[in-house]
């Protein structure tokens, strides 16, 4: 169990390609990647936790900041995938073991999975499991400008991102990465809670597709009653 909670799974490697994606302007912001500290000590016991490639990582909150580089949208409207800066992110190190980094990071409201770079060891001998969604949050809301994250149009005006995401587990796509290795996705289903949410900026109060038809069927019934007494009226 020790072993697994310290990423052993070094036979591992996969890299995955990314669907091409129009890229959508936004206003610069960062990423509050909360970090459960406390599971992190219980169950990566002796690990160092520090941050990685610029981001910066508040030791008491447990708070990882890191920069957003870029939205996409692979559809018009489309869901919204957020892209934080490619090197940010986070490490664990223990002497005489193998260093463990996670990286990469990227969100898509639509699957609700983030994925990233998962790395165990360095130089040639690094097993390196790319581009693969690891976590699954289960509780979403987004915005992108006057937009749900869920339905963004192309727009070329610069737009303010509204991101929280909660409830991680273990992606089902990862959970198939481990069983079809021989691992037991159970023994390691603490990783899901190392992050409790991530945040970015404040979500509009967008109403969702689906309401904005709901209210037009309400506004319709709201005109035929109208017109009926307007006859009965006459």
């Amino acid at each position: 169990m020790k072993a697994l909670k310290q990423f052993s799974f070094a036979a591992l490697a996969l890299a995955t390609g990314i669907a091409s994606a129009a890229s959508q302007p936004f206003v610069a912001t960062t990423a509050a990647i909360n970090l459960d500290l406390a599971a992190i000590n219980a169950n990566l016991n002796g690990y160092t936790l520090a941050a990685t490639g610029g981001a910066t990582l508040n030791t008491t909150t447990g708070v990882l900041t890191a920069n957003v580089q870029g939205v996409s949208t692979a559809t018009n409207p489309g869901a919204m995938t957020i892209d934080f800066t490619d090197a940010q992110g986070f490490n664990f190190t223990k002497l005489g073991n193998l260093p463990i980094s996670l990286t990469n990071f990227s969100f898509d409201v639509g699957t609700k999975d983030l994925t990233g770079d998962l790395v165990i060891g360095s130089g040639l001998f690094a097993t390196k499991i790319l581009n693969q969604s690891l976590l699954t949050a289960s509780n979403v809301s987004s915005s992108f400008g006057t937009s749900v994250g869920t339905s963004v149009p192309t727009s070329a005006t610069p737009r303010l991102i509204g991101l929280d995401a909660s409830g991680f587990a273990l992606s089902n796509s990862f959970k198939s990465l481990l069983s079809s290795n021989g691992l037991d996705p159970a023994q390691v289903a603490f990783v899901g809670g190392l992050i409790t949410s991530i945040k970015i900026g404040t979500v509009s109060s967008v109403p969702e597709p689906s309401t904005y038809a709901l209210m037009g069927i309400g506004l319709v019934g709201m005109g035929l009653m109208a017109r009926r007494r307007k006859a009965a009226n006459d």
